[in-house]
């Protein structure tokens, strides 16, 4: 794969200055360049194939929300980072709305270290040559469903009602009565039961039924049979646990970006697809790995690596990734196994980590963030959602 290449911005040449020497060691593994304006940037961009964007927030002529909002139209793939000396919450919440990652300045060069090996482990995760024999192995993938594409369609108008919404999904009767007992089931712990699709769009929200649609649709794709063997029953509690959480943890941290609490709710909910990819392709490899899992003497991912020669964390991203989802969720899902260990990490990611790890019973690493603790505790133990660890 061809050297990445990071574009900074940032109006003070000063700063670009200390920025070039300090980023120097990482010269092997990326390109670098430094331009002083928004406008020099975009050009840049017209010319260069850049990877990842990192530009200062307060800019003269063009600002840096400004320029991060043109690239996410006109530059969808590239990686957008906003860095700024100005800690506010405000701001916070509305730059995460349009960027990947955020880091206040002075950043160390141990946090820009941190943060673009994340971005390429995720990028060479996405493109791993075991990853593709997986996947060559696989005669067809599951695409995302008709009710969720016309769903996303429809929520782009802005007069849709919920009686539109429903017509879509009760399109497939089998679906519809699915979601509707799913609604109803414990895992939502409704005052009373709901009896029609449109009531059920006004209680929980359009967004949460089009991510329900989505999952019901993955669990389907698996037989009776290897949904009782596998326990996929307790698989989905877990997802349904993970984004309950993450999504509290998220609108803790910014009450007013809903795509934010969206974004993580879905994250949470397909955390775990890649299992399913194993449970209905790779059935006798997983049983084994289920197996020496049950044993507690390794993490079951690493038993999936042997077994398997990815784990479902690749697998699940690279199939979000090949759906055409957010970055931020196909992050969460590939790398939602390791540690948020520096500042500039996605909060979707941070907020599913945590949220994964408390549905297994593990608070040991989230007692920092008081978020997390509180909401994750008050939320297992109301609706006895743990499940083992892996």
């Amino acid at each position: 794969m061809n050297q990445r290449t990071v574009l900074f911005v940032d109006d003070e040449e000063k700063i670009l200055k200390s920025l070039r020497r300090m980023l120097y060691p990482l010269a092997d593994d990326w390109n670098m360049l430094y331009v002083g304006s928004g406008a020099e940037a975009l050009e840049v961009m017209r010319n260069t194939e850049i990877t990842v964007l990192i530009t200062d927030m307060r800019m003269p002529g063009m600002n840096g929300f400004e320029l991060i909002d043109i690239v996410r139209n006109e530059f969808p793939d590239v990686v957008r980072i906003m860095l700024t000396g100005q800690p506010d919450k405000e701001l916070y919440c509305d730059v995460i709305s349009v960027c990947h990652y955020f880091l206040w300045k002075p950043a160390s060069f141990e946090v820009f270290e941190e943060l673009l090996n994340r971005i390429k482990e995720l990028d060479m995760a996405l493109h791993d040559d075991k990853l593709f024999s997986v996947i060559a192995g696989i005669t067809s993938l599951p695409s995302l469903p008709a009710q969720y594409v016309r769903l996303t369609d429809l929520l782009q108008q802005p007069d849709v009602s919920s009686v539109e919404l429903a017509g879509v999904i009760r399109s497939d009767m089998a679906m519809a009565t699915q979601i509707l007992k799913l609604v109803n089931s414990a895992y939502f712990g409704l005052a009373k039961p709901l009896s029609s699709l449109e009531d059920a769009i006004t209680y929980l929200g359009m967004n949460v039924i089009q991510n329900l649609v989505l999952m019901q649709h993955l669990f389907v794709q698996c037989t009776p049979a290897e949904q009782k063997e596998f326990d996929l029953d307790q698989l989905w509690q877990h997802s349904f646990c993970v984004a309950s959480i993450a999504e509290k943890i998220m609108k803790t941290q910014c009450k007013t970006v809903k795509s934010g609490c969206c974004r993580s709710y879905l994250a949470g909910l397909l955390l775990n697809i890649g299992k399913l990819i194993f449970v209905r392709h790779f059935p006798e490899a997983y049983r084994q790995v289920l197996a020496e899992a049950a044993l507690g003497t390794r993490p079951q991912i690493d038993i999936e690596k042997e077994h398997l020669g990815i784990d479902h964390a690749a697998i699940g991203g690279y199939l979000a990734a090949l759906w055409g989802f957010p970055r931020e969720i196909v992050e969460a899902i590939s790398l939602h196994h390791k540690a948020p260990v520096f500042s500039g990490t996605s909060p979707i990611l941070e907020a599913v980590w945590h949220a994964n790890r408390i549905c297994h019973g593990d608070f040991s690493l989230s007692e920092h963030n008081h978020a997390a603790y509180s909401l994750g505790r008050q939320f297992v133990e109301k609706n006895n959602t743990l499940t083992p660890p892996e």
